[in-house]
């Protein structure tokens, strides 16, 4: 599904795609939804905003806030935890109070609890605990910063969510930020349910379409790209043709909406949600992938062994 930050873009009118949104710009933006909508609305609580600009975010307010939006899911208020050395036992009861304080005052919405970049045995204690509360969607956060570093932490990150898959089988796991295209594509072979990503109108804001595949590529003229190679004629006919064979509706406008940012986000989001080519063995992501891939084969025993070790 789809991160959006306004309403300035109305991609669910384009792209048939579930959307995901902040409840902090709902509020500060006014933005308003259609309440006769052929897609589900997700609202996210603000745990982001607490991790990356130290917001205080009031469960009295989120509480009153939810109570008057009509969507399909809600997140629970939780504080992200990027790095399991980070996970103390205050912080992780923290956010499961959280969640029992949300399901008790609102026990008519859908409440999606939370787990976090956990010491392997809180991965699965709470997990558990969500699922006797009769759970049957479970979100994994607080996860982009690691992802964004070339560590042994971005694998523990994903090693996390494997061992989430493999124990809770009959659970879907939703993943929140999930990244780039091609760490979406590493999600879906690891087997999760469902994710959400902003990367389609950050990446179109730098002057980046998404080739599948291969990943980011710029198309614009500046001479600050962020270290994304240029676009390849190549690369160019690859997008092209990718979107012709799944019946992409602006075709017609292909080099124009390479042009403005509104162009290529909607190209991004088509590619993000209707496009699924794998990852080539060209993308620096290749390698990872086969290991993830191969790690599904092991057993969670072992799995968690490795997460511990790391």
């Amino acid at each position: 599904m789809l991160g959006i930050a306004d309403g300035r873009l109305k991609i669910w009118n384009l792209v048939d795609t579930d959307v995901m949104v902040n409840q902090f710009i709902i509020y500060k933006n006014s933005l308003k939804l259609p309440s006769r909508r052929h897609f589900s609305l997700w609202i996210d609580s603000g745990g982001y905003q607490i991790m990356k600009h130290n917001v205080r975010v009031d469960m009295e307010d989120v509480i009153r806030r939810y109570a008057l939006i009509d969507a399909e899911y809600y997140m629970s208020l939780d504080i992200p935890v990027t790095d399991p050395r980070q996970a103390n036992q205050k912080v992780i009861e923290k956010n499961y109070k959280n969640f029992l304080e949300l399901i008790k005052h609102l026990p008519d919405k859908n409440i999606i609890p939370i787990i976090h970049l956990y010491p392997s045995e809180y991965l699965l204690k709470f997990s558990q605990e969500y699922i006797d509360l009769g759970c049957s969607i479970i979100a994994y956060g607080g996860i982009v910063p690691p992802l964004l570093r070339k560590t042994k932490l971005r694998f523990k990150a994903l090693l996390g969510l494997l061992i989430l898959l493999k124990s809770f089988p009959n659970v879907r796991f939703h993943v929140l930020g999930a990244g780039s295209y091609l760490m979406i594509r590493i999600f879906e072979s690891l087997g999760v349910h469902s994710l959400d990503t902003s990367s389609w109108r950050v990446k179109a804001a730098f002057g980046h379409v998404l080739i599948p595949g291969l990943g980011e590529r710029y198309v614009g003229n500046r001479n600050i790209r962020f270290n994304t190679p240029r676009i390849k004629r190549m690369e160019l006919e690859v997008l092209y043709n990718s979107l012709k064979n799944t019946n992409f509706p602006l075709m017609e406008n292909f080099y124009s909406l390479l042009k403005t940012f509104e162009g290529r986000a909607i190209i991004n989001a088509w590619v993000i949600a209707k496009i699924n080519q794998g990852i080539s063995r060209k993308s620096s992501f290749f390698k990872l992938y086969k290991k993830l891939l191969k790690l599904k084969e092991e057993s969670t025993e072992e799995l968690a062994k490795i997460y511990e070790g790391l």
